[in-house]
């Protein structure tokens, strides 16, 4: 139980000769981050010297995102609108205290003033603030729990739908970029309070599934099944796809002659499309769809092994689902109720035995939507739109976010713009398309065919180096295979999440075994330095003038002011969703304790204070690794008798 409620944090702001209390301010989490709790307090003195409102004067205080440009900036502008930011500068600054117990008096850079903490004070604050919160320290889940009282069944309810592989094909790039950014996203919205249910939504049914069925007709072995299930499947699938290109090239062909002509279909494509595999594949997705026996045998058959073999995947990557979901489990009854709404709103029309959206009437650049095709199967889109629904009543959500590539976006507007349409607009606000780049070399890499074990087995190979890059560091980690494992994932963990959404897919396994600032590794070592030097440290619970002192050093107090901004850096990505923030965030922490354990200070005696600050430091270091996804390799669940690593 945290002793810095209110009132504690009161006495410790006393303790600092800062007398009056904290004030609570809208917007304010002074009980989850010290520097808005320094932010308040600069409010209400910038307040008193300008005789301004005090919300006025917090929302003008911003967090620069850097120690060298201050701990907080005040945007003149935003304090006084219309003002000579020159002129409101020089009036603060000769108004500024100059014994005022927090803060150094304020620098001037241009529309901002620049202010810095005062390096006495900093460790004095922050020691016991991130002591105290432990590993519930950076985030505030004030917000998302409607019922502060109850710790059950009042948090706000977050649907994340990501991975969601095509169980006939190849674990793409864009599936690892989904589960990965997917599984970050869970972790980030459970520590921020809220009630998060993941779900892989499996792309396991439609013509894809039936195009299998019909391959297999043609290459299944049941011998070669029996020796390797997925690997036979995808070399099925493989071969019945490059049989039924030429009729897909010849049916888009004859599609785009048409579309020069301005009509909507044509008889050659139609003809094209009712012989060959384009017709036994509609034939077999109509007896799938009809529940025809043998038909749904055989997708039974296809789902369960794949799933059997991606739960095998994800447990080692360390990502967890709560419900294996997927087309083939929407309901026809729904999709009635959803093509009957369409019918009645007047969204829908038929077109060639089809049943189509015009997205324009809805006010969409986003071509035509297709709920049901001429042969009448049912569509994603159809499936999608049911979905929804069926989550809605199912999980009374409040928000659901889909982590799916770009490449999916179209769908998405037609998604959200149909809802809307059906005057579901509460519903569609709810929903949110995380997209990311579908560009990836990993299947160049990794070549046709490959299981997705074999993506970790690339990146667990890579790992056999690193003793070369560095002989110490990997001697202090150990070379178990389960700490080669959980390296390698390390390594990937951060490859994948330190590259913006937009850029193209990072995957490099020939780049991972690396101790470079930030890499997977190298936040392995420091965590597991930290707690070798915490092994046998002395107590930290109550520190002495001198300790105290030797934290007011440079490099001791910037790397405890870096600490500081770790709540904002959550926040942050909180509200972009980009984890690449907290791993530049984790490059600066990183480089600063390096600077505190400069040569010759690994050897010198934990004194209480510097217990304290390599606790704090642990606590956040390895906070941020969880939340990306990286277990602390003393975390593991065995002996490691080739490294004196700390509980």
């Amino acid at each position: 139980m945290s002793t810095l409620d209110f009132n504690g944090l009161t006495q410790l702001l006393k303790g600092l000769s800062v007398s009056r209390p904290p004030v609570e301010l809208t917007g304010a989490t002074i009980l989850s981050n010290p520097l808005d709790l320094c932010r308040s307090a600069l409010a209400e003195l910038i307040t008193s010297l300008t005789e301004c409102d005090v919300q006025d004067a917090y929302k003008s205080i911003q967090w620069p995102n850097n120690i060298f440009n201050g701990d907080l900036s005040i945007t003149l502008p935003r304090l006084r609108p219309g003002c000579k930011p020159a002129e409101l500068s020089t009036e603060l600054v000769d108004k500024f205290p100059k014994d005022n117990a927090l803060f150094d008096p304020p620098l001037p850079e241009g529309v901002h003033l620049r202010v810095f903490l005062k390096l006495e004070t900093v460790s004095r604050l922050l020691v016991p603030y991130i002591l105290d919160r432990k590993r519930y320290y950076g985030f505030d889940v004030s917000n998302h729990i409607t019922n502060l009282a109850s710790k059950e069944g009042d948090r706000k309810k977050v649907i994340v739908e990501f991975s969601s592989p095509n169980i006939t094909s190849e674990f793409q790039g864009k599936h690892l970029r989904s589960t990965i950014i997917g599984a970050f996203i869970g972790r980030l919205y459970d520590s921020m309070g809220w009630d998060v249910t993941r779900i892989n939504y499996l792309g396991d049914w439609g013509k894809p599934i039936a195009l299998l069925r019909v391959g297999w007709s043609k290459y299944g072995s049941d011998e070669a099944y029996e020796a390797d299930p997925v690997g036979h499947l995808l070399e099925v699938y493989h071969k019945i796809e490059e049989d039924f290109k030429p009729e897909q090239d010849a049916s888009r062909q004859a599609r785009d002659d048409v579309a020069k002509e301005g009509k909507d279909e044509g008889e050659a494509q139609v003809e094209i499309e009712s012989r060959g595999i384009f017709a036994e594949r509609n034939e077999a997705f109509k007896k799938l769809e009809d529940g025809e026996e043998d038909t749904v045998a055989f997708w039974k058959r296809v789902r369960d092994v794949n799933i059997e073999n991606y739960t095998k995947f994800y447990e080692r990557l360390g990502v967890r689902f709560d419900e294996y979901s997927g087309e083939s489990q929407v309901t026809p009854e729904v999709m009635v109720e959803v093509e009957q709404m369409l019918k009645d709103k007047k969204i829908s029309e038929e077109s060639g035995g089809a049943w189509i959206v015009h997205m324009q009437t809805l006010g969409a650049k986003a071509g035509t939507a297709i709920i049901r095709d001429r042969s009448g199967s049912s569509t994603y889109l159809l499936r999608d739109l049911a979905a929804v629904l069926e989550r809605s009543r199912k999980y009374s959500f409040d928000k659901m976010i889909y982590i799916v590539a770009s490449d999916n976006s179209v769908h998405f507007t037609q998604l959200f713009k149909i809802l809307e349409g059906l005057e579901l607009k509460d519903l569609a606000s709810k929903l949110q398309h995380v997209k990311f780049s579908e560009v990836s070399k990993m299947a160049a890499i990794l070549g046709k065919g490959y299981k997705p074990q074999a993506i970790l087995d690339k990146c667990e190979e890579a790992m056999a180096s690193l003793s070369e890059i560095d002989g110490d560091k990997a001697t202090l980690l150990g070379g178990a295979d389960q700490t080669r494992e959980s390296l390698a994932t390390s390594a990937l963990l951060v490859q994948e999440l330190s590259t913006r959404s937009s850029s193209t897919h990072a995957f490099d396994p020939s780049t991972l075994a690396s101790f470079k600032l930030g890499s997977g590794p190298d936040l392995q070592y420091w965590s597991t330095k930290l707690r070798v030097l915490l092994t046998n440290a002395p107590s930290t619970e109550e520190l002495g003038e001198e300790d105290y002192q030797a934290l007011a050093e440079e490099d001791q107090a910037n790397l405890l002011r870096v600490l500081a901004q770790y709540p904002e850096v959550v926040n942050a990505t909180y509200l972009s969703l980009e984890p690449s923030g907290i791993l530049a965030y984790l490059v600066t922490l990183t480089e600063l304790l390096s600077e505190c354990l400069g040569e010759g200070e690994e050897d010198a005696a934990v004194t209480p204070g510097l217990a304290a600050l390599y606790e704090a430091t642990r606590i956040v270091l390895e906070s941020s690794m969880k939340l990306l996804g990286l277990t602390p390799l003393a975390d593991l669940p065995h002996e490691r008798a080739d490294t004196p690593v700390g509980d």
